[in-house]
């Protein structure tokens, strides 16, 4: 358990002759951290949303003053000028270790400090889990990973009951399975954390990165906000080029507008668990309600887990009337129509069928 921080002789002294300097610093800060968290402080990326999850790195060799800076700029802390007056009130400035910390954003100085001051926690791993994947593309990637406790992490992401799931723009979550909410990123796990463990972490790391999109945007949509990560599973898979992730979203709306069929090879390949090998006429035929050749509306659940931009895509589509597109080169990049004429001359180039 951390130690409360205490305050030093050193600091004693500081106190005594910086007391009318720290009280007009503390009045600013209440300002300032007032400021932040009502999100009228502008030019900082991420997003500030109190209570959300972050992995923040200290490189080595870093001052006091420039660790402030990133804990500011992550959104961990307020202010920066305020973090810094209690680091020398504690003494801690040349305390401060170096390595890769938890933190929450909104977080209270005190509690930063004493995490910096104790260090990084000990015997922790690297997992890297990359936006798109299946959950079974993932227990696949897990099944060499010798340092993560047992368990089957297919047949969990197969039981969210086992789970604590959070509500998601408002609206509770009855879900048959885990799909789509186990957030894809960075972990440093501690040794010793089972797979239920990473499954929760994964569902924690969601919600909490999730909670400041725009969700209010659904209901203008149509779509319920379960249905936003559905689509933006689907665009996970679809759009390789970042650039194209919204206008790959307006096309599935467009379509669902017209009652079209979505066309979406990536759901047939889902229900047939077959990413890699080319679809034949048989697999695309296959009577599955993800295959969005033949049935129409979106498919069941969610096809992968998508990353944030997908999901922001999903919420904030292109403003286009596009309803086909085709990979247009090898880089991922695609011709985007309204026009079925134009999309059956684009496809007879296309390198997809090359």
């Amino acid at each position: 358990m951390a130690r409360p921080l205490r305050l030093t002789r050193r600091g004693r002294r500081f106190v005594v002759g910086a007391g009318f300097f720290i009280l007009v610093i503390a009045g600013l800060a209440i300002v300032s951290t007032s400021d932040v968290w009502r999100g009228r402080v502008e030019g900082r990326s991420p997003p500030l949303t109190a209570g959300e999850a972050r992995t923040v790195a200290i490189p080595p060799g870093l001052s006091a003053q420039d660790v402030a800076k990133i804990l500011e700029r992550e959104g961990i802390i307020g202010s920066a000028t305020a973090f810094i007056v209690q680091v020398r009130l504690a003494d801690a400035a040349e305390s401060i270790k170096p390595g890769t910390y938890e933190f929450t954003t909104g977080q209270d100085n005190e509690s930063v400090i004493t995490v910096l001051v104790e260090g990084p926690p000990r015997n922790t791993y690297k997992l890297t889990i990359p936006e798109g994947l299946s959950v079974d593309q993932v227990a696949e990637r897990l099944q060499g990973e010798e340092r993560l406790g047992g368990g089957d992490y297919e047949g969990m992401a197969g039981t969210p009951e086992l789970f604590t799931l959070s509500s998601l723009g408002g609206k509770a979550l009855d879900v048959a399975s885990l799909e789509g909410l186990l957030f894809p990123s960075t972990y440093f796990l501690e040794e010793g954390t089972t797979t239920e463990g990473l499954v929760q972490l994964q569902l924690d790391t969601f919600f909490n990165k999730t909670g400041g999109l725009p969700w209010a945007a659904a209901d203008a949509l149509g779509v319920a906000p379960y249905e936003v990560v559905i689509i933006a599973s689907m665009i996970e898979k679809e759009a390789r080029v970042p650039e194209e992730r919204a206008t790959v979203a307006a096309v599935i709306y467009n379509r669902l507008k017209k009652d079209m069929p979505l066309g979406i090879d990536a759901t047939t390949r889902f229900a047939l668990k077959k990413w890699t090998e080319p679809l034949t006429k048989s697999d695309l035929d296959v009577d599955s309600a993800y295959n969005t050749r033949r049935v129409k509306g979106l498919p069941p659940g969610p096809i992968a887990n998508p990353g944030l931009e997908a999901l922001r895509a999903a919420l904030e589509p292109a403003a286009v009337d596009f309803l086909y597109y085709v990979l247009e080169d090898d880089e991922g990049h695609h011709f985007f129509t309204a026009s079925y004429e134009e999309f059956l001359r684009a496809k007879e180039n296309s390198p997809a069928l090359q």
